[in-house]
């Protein structure tokens, strides 16, 4: 038997190469769903076309979890926050100074991903020990498993296209100052293929899918298991792992608390990141030594434009990334820092009036107005200049994870500095970036984190091979982002799921 632990993008990676070498893998997962509530009602919306929904009807699916400290508030599946919920029998996490999850959700964290997708370059990567070109023949596996978007086929909403159209026209001089922008590609079905639906530009994208166009784990879940190419068994949270004649022995609990016990020749670890190292520390009993968790740092800043997106409000647009950029500065930082630019949406007229309190009534028509103007730029970096987070396993009959923040106060001039030149180029972007509205997350925020068990050409101690192989774990294979040695500013769950399915592809297995 083969066996995968978790469900998320980088197993289902994984599972999807193993199939296609006519392996049946075993899917291991904790498996939460969503609340009854939340599941009805994004059947009841997605049965229909969004003109048919009544009214009122998905005011219960825009709801929004905590406000994280760069001010955007944390995004829940139609108002359940079920991809965050912790799971009965899981260890314990304590944090400090940091902000970080781990899903225990069936298709973990992609039932709420922006579905941003983008190939690694070998710039982008110098510190790994594969390259960019080993990837690309699973990028292309990738692409065709999620059937994402090309920016040619999903259309980006009127006020993205004049933006667009603002910078194409100072295109050379962005360029010859390190700053270039292009449409995104997204893991979204633009159009109705076999029986499903593609975009609906029905505005919901920030609160979930209600007709599954954008990409989750579950939906290729699903086809595996009902094509009988892959077994799923949920409720089972894997605890340990060890070797046995030649075998990987699984030990784990249902939430109810039930010892199950399984063996399997092959194992390929894609928990999560929190998940799969304390899997791996918990197996090898290292208790009480930090490791370094790699992090993306996460900055937002507003772009309030000089002229209105007249009819925004009204549009039938869809709210996940609309543009990207990247800025390459050597006087700023030795990497690239990457920029998402997410136009209009609903919420954005929320949090301004929860800002403002008593005003907001009053001020309506300037908050209109206002909205009309916003955009609003996440930015990335590098994780070689962005803040850092120790992981370590406590011992005891009841041990418990705990995580802590290392701030970089290199992260904040950077991002300060990546505004600025935003700023003197405000012509080329026909708006303001207000500098003074710029927010940081807490290390660990934004979801860009990996690195505990690196790939490394001749592994130490806690490194992995370029398999994914730890020498004191034989057969267990670890392909989620734990073993990104770096993290980069691009979005990183497109390389994670490619670097799964060239592991799984190559792996030799009896």
């Amino acid at each position: 038997m083969v066996c995968i632990i978790g469900s998320g993008l980088s197993a289902i990676a994984a599972a999807s190469a193993l199939v296609a070498r006519g392996i049946r893998p075993t899917i291991l997962d904790v498996g939460i769903e969503p609340a009854a509530a939340a599941a009805s009602l994004t059947m009841r919306l997605g049965s229909v076309e969004p003109d048919s929904w009544r009214a009122g009807e998905t005011a219960p699916a825009k709801q929004t979890g905590p406000v994280a400290t760069n001010g955007i508030p944390r995004k829940l599946y139609f108002g359940s926050d079920f991809v965050f919920q912790e799971a009965k029998q899981s260890v314990p996490l304590a944090a400090n100074c940091t902000t970080m999850f781990r899903s225990f959700a069936a298709g973990g964290f992609s039932n709420v991903w922006g579905a941003v997708v983008q190939r690694i370059q070998d710039k982008d990567i110098n510190e790994w020990p594969i390259s960019a070109k080993d990837l690309d023949p699973h990028y292309t596996a990738i692409s065709k498993m999620i059937g994402g978007s090309s920016p040619s086929q999903l259309h980006p909403s009127t006020q993205a296209q004049a933006l667009y159209a603002d910078l194409s026209a100072k295109a050379d001089l962005l360029h010859r100052n390190g700053i270039s922008f292009e449409y995104p590609q997204l893991a979204v079905r633009a159009a109705d293929r076999n029986g499903t639906k593609g975009c609906r530009y029905c505005g919901l994208c920030l609160f979930g899918c209600p007709y599954d166009s954008r990409y989750a784990a579950e939906t290729t879940l699903g086809e595996l298991v009902r094509a009988g190419q892959a077994v799923y068994e949920p409720d089972m949270l894997v605890r340990r792992l060890s070797p046995l004649d030649g075998m990987v022995r699984i030990e784990g609990r249902s939430r109810r608390g039930e010892v199950r016990v399984l063996s399997a020749e092959r194992v390929f670890l894609a928990a999560g990141l929190l998940e799969s190292t304390r899997i791996v520390l918990e197996s090898l009993g290292v208790y009480g030594r930090p490791l370094r968790i790699n992090h993306s740092d996460i900055f937002t800043v507003p772009l309030l434009r000089y002229h209105r997106s007249l009819g925004i409000q009204v549009e039938k647009l869809h709210t996940l990334c609309q543009l990207t950029a990247e800025v390459e500065d050597m006087s700023i930082c030795a990497d690239r820092v990457h920029l998402q630019f997410y136009g209009y949406n609903e919420l954005y007229r929320t949090l301004l009036a929860d800002n403002i309190g008593p005003l907001a009534k009053p001020l309506a028509l300037a908050l209109d107005s206002l909205c009309h103007r916003l955009l609003v730029i996440f930015g990335y970096l590098h994780s070689d200049v962005s803040s850092s987070i120790q992981l370590s396993l406590s011992a005891g009959v009841n041990p418990v994870v705990t995580l802590e923040g290392k701030p970089n106060p290199e992260a904040r001039r950077i991002c300060m500095a990546v505004v600025r030149k935003l700023q003197r180029h405000h012509m080329c972007f026909k708006g303001i970036t207000l500098r003074s509205r710029l927010r940081l997350d807490l290390p660990g925020g934004g979801y860009h984190s990996g690195g505990t068990l690196p790939m490394r050409r001749i592994p130490e101690t806690f490194e992995t091979d370029t398999l994914g192989r730890l020498p004191s774990l034989p057969g267990v294979h670890v392909v989620d982002a734990s073993v990104l040695p770096t993290v980069p500013a691009s979005p990183t769950a497109f390389t994670v799921m490619a670097n799964a399915h060239r592991i799984a592809s190559e792996v030799p297995i009896p």
